[in-house]
């Protein structure tokens, strides 16, 4: 797992001892790069399970609790962040239920002509563009509950913060 984003864990639970890491890995990508699905297991989670995406779930977005991972599926997690754009790292007090469960909340948006749209949030692409291009109470509704979101945008690390 990247070292920066230990140490920022580290540094931010001096304040907030309660903050966790999950991972947010995208399961098509995943089972691509490795050859497995993910399945659900204590500490993993798909986001499309119990929604009527559920069909969906290997293909779509899974939630990890990073504390209760291997550091096998942990290495395997951070080889796909480095060469797919299929992770992203949020730090949140959250248990990992209610954190499924807000960003289940954030997966439709509307858009202005009425139409409802699926929000890919768990690409790291997608997610920067949302966080640069969403009005303030749409960045509110998905960044506000959570403390940071890590993830690599063009090789390099960077976090969206709660916003303020």
């Amino acid at each position: 797992m990247a070292a920066d984003i230990m140490k920022r864990l580290a540094e931010a639970r001096k304040t907030m001892p309660a903050l966790k890491l999950y991972a947010l890995v995208d399961g098509l990508h995943y089972e691509s790069c490795t050859n497995a699905a993910l399945r659900a297991a204590p500490g993993v989670i798909s986001l499309f399970a119990e929604t009527v995406d559920a069909h969906l779930a290997p293909a779509g977005p899974w939630l990890l609790a990073a504390e209760k991972l291997s550091p096998a599926l942990l290495d395997q997690i951070s080889r796909l962040e480095a060469i797919a754009p299929a992770v992203s790292w949020i730090i949140g007090p959250q248990d990992l239920q209610g954190l499924a469960q807000l960003l289940r909340l954030c997966m439709q948006m509307s858009l202005p002509d009425g139409r409802t749209a699926l929000l890919r949030f768990w690409d790291p692409r997608v997610l920067a563009a949302a966080a640069r291009d969403l009005k303030a109470a749409q960045r509110h509704t998905l960044f506000g509950q959570l403390f940071e979101w890590h993830l690599l945008l063009d090789g390099r690390r960077v976090h969206i913060g709660r916003p303020t």
